[in-house]
């Protein structure tokens, strides 16, 4: 089997491109972008590509493809997943899927009606700290994990981010640690309770919340803990705390380490080389070309992949009535 692939937006649609094109039996034949600034010049940078800037052509113009890489702004991934799932493509969606919970409704029942395969770029799961760190859990003893995901960059906030409809931190930025941690756990939460304020924000063109913190209760006792600070003055980071009963794992900005007891404290090897590792990012959705070609389950599974919206939809609506949600899958 060949992948013939098209991307649409060359944004971080970019990394998508350099993800599939040449690897193993696929190529990347037709690229959209519907910013003319980019379009010229996407041309003159793929000359023996197509470039189509609307992605109702991409069939039109190359029939042959059956991978669709949607890279495009938050706020149209619903109606183009809605328009590529009923052509039953392979499909990869950078996060989130979709904005509201109405929205996912459809989609899980577009993808069960079609059979569509499909992942969401969940690349944190690809890097190699964080492999490290989940290879050194014991989740029988874990009682509490703490995850701050500290962004860094308030000014995205005002650009698409601030047009877009339903856009919120938790499907922009938390959901990369609330699914960090149902990996570390090999579970999901029953119940989260979350709050949020907006005071950097504040007056601004960005109506959202700029900060959200979360508890999710997971069924064996565990609590987890996770924040999204978009204006945090802080390198773009991911920090991690695991608590076991017989130890402690810790990822901060300083250094990666784990503490056996209190005069105790083990430094990872090699971590901070691993860190962002932005080259293994690419094994995501690479693992979902090896998935096809190879014929072998797709990991995450897509019910897996819904249920975490539902999940961010939850903690999401937990901030909006100020309650605990029990979340349904």
């Amino acid at each position: 089997m060949k992948i013939i692939a098209a991307v649409i937006g060359t944004g971080i649609g970019s990394k998508h491109i350099e993800a599939i094109d040449k690897y193993r039996n696929s190529h990347v034949t037709i690229v959209c972008e519907n910013d003319n600034s980019k379009f010229q010049k996407l041309k003159k940078k793929f000359p023996k590509k197509k470039i189509v800037s609307d992605y109702k052509d991409i069939l039109k113009v190359e029939k042959n493809v059956n991978f669709i890489s949607i890279a495009s702004y938050d706020h149209h991934h619903f109606e183009q997943l809605k328009y590529f799932i009923k052509y039953n493509k392979f499909i990869t969606v950078e996060k989130p899927m979709v904005l509201s919970y109405e929205q996912l409704k459809i989609i899980d029942k577009m993808i069960s009606k079609y059979k569509t395969k499909l992942i969401s770029n969940l690349v944190l799961r690809e890097v190699n700290l964080f492999k490290k760190i989940k290879s050194e859990i014991n989740k029988k003893k874990v009682y509490y994990l703490e995850g701050d995901y500290l962004w860094g960059r308030l000014f995205k906030l005002f650009g698409w981010r601030s047009k877009s409809k339903n856009y919120s931190i938790t499907l922009g930025a938390a959901i990369h640690i609330i699914d960090l941690f149902n990996w570390f756990l090999n579970d999901k939460p029953t119940h989260v309770y979350a709050v949020g304020n907006n005071l950097l924000t504040k007056g601004s063109k960005f109506k959202g919340l700029s900060l959200t913190s979360y508890f999710f209760k997971y069924k064996n006792g565990i609590i987890a803990k996770i924040s999204a600070n978009a204006g945090c003055i802080h390198p773009h980071f991911h920090e991690i705390k695991i608590f076991q009963k017989d130890k402690t794992i810790v990822s901060n900005l300083k250094n990666q380490f784990k503490i056996n007891n209190v005069n105790k404290i083990t430094n990872f090897s090699k971590s901070k080389s691993n860190y962002p590792d932005k080259k293994n990012r690419k094994k995501i959705i690479r693992g979902f070309i090896d998935a096809i070609l190879d014929k072998k389950k797709i990991s995450p599974t897509v019910k897996y992949q819904i249920d975490l919206m539902k999940i961010c939809f939850a903690a999401d609506k937990s901030i909006k009535f100020n309650k605990e949600i029990k979340i349904k899958y």
